[in-house]
């Protein structure tokens, strides 16, 4: 399955860190609380699901291509998480909350990125998730509108975001399983028409675009490097969708590819693991100059029984996200430029890539 960020190896890694500082003291080395039970998923319903649920871990994530009324072109992608323990919201647990933002400023050939932290419940009235907040940053998403406000002290985005088409659910019922990391709901609202004001190098600017969002929930744990994920969200200029995930195992290894084809109509089809109906390869690579991490820098993705070949470049190198944490939680989310062919004739979009598993974690030292 895809995830992106555990806040809840976070904490297990921060108390580990603890239980290691001093060898002086008796300290237990905790144990993660074993995963629930994989229930039987239930159908999903809009738009009630489009809010907070009271499971393990849960995000809502956009990523968006804009342009300005000059012609500049941007790219953003912002993410907020909220957390659990096993407890649960029911036994009155109080939920952490993440939040990250990115831009990349196609034509300054930049990259600007910070993130937001808080706590505490958050109590929704009626449908959908209402006006969220993470510090400074707030975020509403409801079926028929979804809106947020976010950046830093040099950028700000405030967007609104209208769905074109309806929700695509991966794996045709929104639910995916693994066999060791747990169950998760996902969806993807995977073209809104967006509309808002960009502020940048103090100018205010309007803005539009198209954007991709996605909604994931469940009873999940994130595995760190050399375990990861190459994820991919492409709109094409044909109307249609691609979600590519790319997962590797403990040990480095491809484990699953898949994803789903959506088309203009908003018709989904699942492309399963191991189906051979889907080729994903990798040109080349892109070391960070801030972390060290060697990530893949340019795909090719062939979908054979869609006669669907596209290549897939960034826009830009460097759009490693650095503000999260811990430090082995870094990950690569880029805007990127799609060319290719679909049955013969040419075909062109854009989309962004997320990247994680990368960066090495520092080392423990035992004493």
């Amino acid at each position: 399955m895809r995830t992106r960020l555990s806040l809840i190896a976070l904490s297990a890694i921060t108390l580990l860190i603890l239980a290691c500082a001093d060898t002086d003291r008796s300290v237990p080395v905790p144990v993660p609380v074993a995963l629930a039970p994989t229930p039987a998923p239930i159908a999903l319903s809009f738009p009630q699901d489009e809010g907070p649920h009271g499971n393990r871990l849960e995000w809502w994530y956009y990523n968006g291509h804009l342009q300005d009324e000059t012609g500049g072109e941007y790219g953003f992608h912002f993410v907020v998480f909220q957390s659990l323990d096993s407890s649960g919201l029911e036994n009155g647990q109080s939920p952490g909350y993440a939040a990250q933002f990115g831009l990349t400023d196609v034509g300054a050939n930049e990259h600007i990125e910070d993130a937001r932290f808080s706590s505490g419940a958050q109590p929704q009235t009626g449908l959908g998730l209402n006006g969220l907040r993470v510090a400074d940053w707030t975020l509403s998403a409801n079926s028929g509108l979804h809106s947020f406000d976010a950046g830093t002290d040099d950028v700000r985005l405030t967007i609104s975001m209208t769905p074109t088409k309806p929700p695509a659910l991966h794996n045709d019922i929104g639910w995916l399983a693994g066999p060791t990391t747990g169950w998760t709901y996902y969806y993807s609202r995977p073209r809104m028409a967006a509309e808002g004001t960009l502020e940048l190098g103090g100018r205010q600017l309007s803005v539009s675009g198209d954007v991709w969002m996605d909604h994931q929930w469940g009873e999940f744990f994130v595995l760190g490097n050399p375990a990861g994920w190459q994820w991919f969200g492409i709109q094409l200029d044909d109307g249609s969708e691609l979600m590519i995930t790319e997962t590797r195992d403990v040990y480095g290894n491809i484990d699953a590819l898949y994803g789903s084809l959506i088309a203009p109509d908003g018709t989904l089809t699942s492309i399963q693991p191991g189906s051979g109906e889907l080729d994903l390869a990798t040109e080349g690579s892109w070391i960070s100059p801030h972390t060290g991490a060697r990530y893949p820098d340019v795909w090719i993705v062939r979908l054979p029984a869609s006669k669907l070949e596209i290549r897939i470049e960034p826009v830009v190198a460097d759009q490693e996200i650095t503000s999260t944490r811990p430090e082995s939680a870094i990950y690569w989310e880029g805007k990127v430029a799609v060319n290719g062919t679909r049955d013969g004739n040419p075909v062109t979009g854009e989309g962004f890539v997320e990247l994680t598993g990368y960066v090495v974690p520092p080392s423990l030292h035992w004493r």
